[in-house]
């Protein structure tokens, strides 16, 4: 499996842990998407056949509203991919999960009235690469998507800060209209609480740790088996203290940790999501 592969798993990190309900990413997210073992990967989630294999030891996801935003981040990502390469290495500007929405936003109404956030995740895509990236919160990427009531739908790409590709959707699926009043922990917040308890930023130097720093993603969800406690996540996604691919999720309202998974690939093959700390 290639590390492209293995970023499109990132960005429905939702559906690996939680989602029985309007859930993509890392997107998604994160949705689930893309770029070489030894190139910066991609948070967008595209391809959710790995993701599969696992979601029946640790989650249930809504196919068909997930898979209809990772069509949309998937789009976004290969116009990106056109442009990222124009961009300079001296300029990587990393801004907060707070403020990309803020940013995003302004954008999003320019198209339709009513617009709510509906998820949010970081994008692996980095010039420069480095495992302390998001220790604060921050990132140099973000896919920001926004919804109403009538479906219509705006999925915004930022990099360094500002709009790099906006599309939009007259009726697209989304994983629900978030509430921004009740979010009262941010990325910042999330990322220490997953530090005490053991997750670390990936190495982009260890071609097994699949990502660089840590990510995050936000959206609606719920446990496999409690489906009809939604809650909003804010899942922070890393390396687990055994050095396996992992997620911490947290209730973005209370700032509980709902959840924390590790990825185990066994000799023969198999896959397996179990919990840890």
């Amino acid at each position: 499996m290639t590390k492209k592969d293995r970023s499109m798993i990132c960005n429905l990190l939702s559906g690996l842990s939680k989602v029985k309900v309007m859930a993509g990413v890392v997107l998604a997210v994160i949705s689930l998407t893309a770029c070489s073992q030894e190139n910066s990967m991609d948070m967008v989630t595209s391809e959710v056949s790995k993701e599969s294999n696992v979601n029946e030891n640790s989650t249930e996801s809504n196919v068909n509203e997930s898979s209809k935003e990772s069509n949309v981040n998937e789009s976004l990502k290969e116009d990106n991919d056109n442009e990222s390469s124009k961009k300079s290495e001296n300029n990587k500007i990393e801004i907060s999960m707070e403020d990309a929405i803020s940013v995003g936003r302004e954008e999003a109404v320019k198209y339709y009235d009513d617009l709510q956030l509906t998820e949010i995740h970081s994008y692996d895509n980095d010039y420069s690469l480095d495992d302390s990236s998001g220790d604060d919160g921050k990132r140099q990427w973000w896919y920001v998507n926004f919804a109403n009531e009538n479906q219509n739908y705006v999925s915004v790409l930022i990099c360094d800060g500002e709009i790099d590709i906006a599309e939009h959707f007259d009726s697209n699926a989304n994983t629900g209209l978030l509430d921004l009043s009740e979010i009262n922990l941010t990325a910042a917040e999330a990322v220490k609480k997953a530090e005490e308890m053991g997750l670390a930023g990936g190495d982009p130097d260890n071609g097994q740790d699949w990502i660089s720093g840590y990510h995050f993603k936000m959206s609606y969800g719920s446990l496999v088996e409690s489906p009809d406690d939604v809650r909003i996540f804010l899942e922070v996604i890393g390396i687990s203290p055994n050095g396996n691919f992992a997620h911490v999720d947290f209730d973005a309202a209370t700032g509980e940790c709902i959840l924390a998974e590790e990825e185990v690939e066994y000799s023969n093959g198999d896959v397996e999501w179990v919990k840890f700390n």
